[in-house]
């Protein structure tokens, strides 16, 4: 049964769940909350797969299905939020699985909960740090010359994964003030390529168009598994919130901030991917547009 965290202190709370405070408390809520904030990154999801996403349904599957994803997300966020106000505890999810399964099978779940948490955080640190080698790989081609190939993006690949691995050994409170500067490195920059999406361009796309415009460049004749293929970009995108459960021990006032922190994160990016995906669907990027809508089936 979940215990009552209203009266006793973050130290107070571990050691009625059963260990000693090891970990150093320094991060804000706020900092918390910019951990997941930052895991779920919009600007990078969404970029990413973007070209994917206008393959695969195009503007219609893009703009409702990330609204739809983001509140099916928010539903399993809430669901966590609650869990991680009793138990706020680093070991997280797999530490809930334990406790909260029978008593006969709760060291299976929780091993299966952890190893499953534990691939999926490699693969989204994988799929994260390649993309910003890509990106970074073709700003260095732009800007030096050093030539966009393979070879030259897993180079990058590796040194980006590398650098985490030092910032992250220098303990919490860097990786808290990055993901502070993370929170604000966002929404600025949602601010400033929604205005430049507004103001530069003549012309724009009709509201209609937004929300309507359906493409299938796929080569499969099935409407219905390319709305689900498509909403991979929005699924991609929303995952990473249960970090802040993970940083509950590094947090004070844990078994509030940390639900906060889940809840949050996912309720900010919904609306700032929302607003950066509309404003790139209205604008009139005749480059790419071209390109997709050329080969819509």
């Amino acid at each position: 049964m979940p215990l009552d965290v209203s009266r006793v202190s973050d130290e107070e709370r571990l050691k009625q769940l059963g260990y000693q405070q090891t970990l150093s408390r320094s991060m804000s809520g706020r900092a918390n909350f910019g951990v997941s904030f930052t895991i779920i990154s919009i600007l990078s999801g969404c970029m990413t797969l973007y070209g994917y996403g206008m393959n695969t349904g195009g503007p219609a599957v893009i703009m409702w299905g990330w609204l739809f994803v983001g509140l099916m997300t928010l539903f399993v966020g809430l669901s966590m939020a609650e869990v991680c106000s009793s138990y706020p505890t680093s070991a997280g999810l797999y530490f809930w699985a334990h406790r909260m399964a029978p008593s006969r099978t709760a060291a299976a779940w929780a091993w299966f909960t952890g190893w499953f948490n534990a691939l999926g955080q490699i693969a989204v640190t994988a799929g994260v740090d390649f993309g910003a080698a890509s990106f970074l790989n073709a700003l260095l081609d732009l800007q030096f010359g050093f030539t966009a190939t393979p070879g030259h993006t897993i180079t990058l690949f590796g040194i980006i994964l590398v650098l985490h691995g030092v910032l992250n050994t220098f303990g919490v409170r860097i990786v808290a003030f990055l993901n502070e500067v993370s929170i604000w490195w966002h929404i600025l920059g949602v601010v400033v390529i929604c205005g430049a999406l507004v103001l530069v361009p003549d012309h724009h796309r009709s509201t209609g168009f937004v929300f309507g415009e359906f493409v299938n460049n796929t080569g499969f004749s099935s409407s219905t598994y390319v709305v689900l293929i498509g909403l991979l970009m929005a699924q991609y995108t929303f995952t990473g919130y249960d970090a802040s459960a993970h940083m509950t021990e590094e947090t004070i006032d844990a078994s509030t901030a940390g639900p906060k922190g889940i809840v949050r994160s996912i309720l900010v990016s919904l609306a700032a991917g929302f607003i950066l995906l509309f404003g790139f669907r209205s604008c009139c990027l005749s480059g790419l547009d071209d390109g997709v809508f050329a080969g819509r089936a």
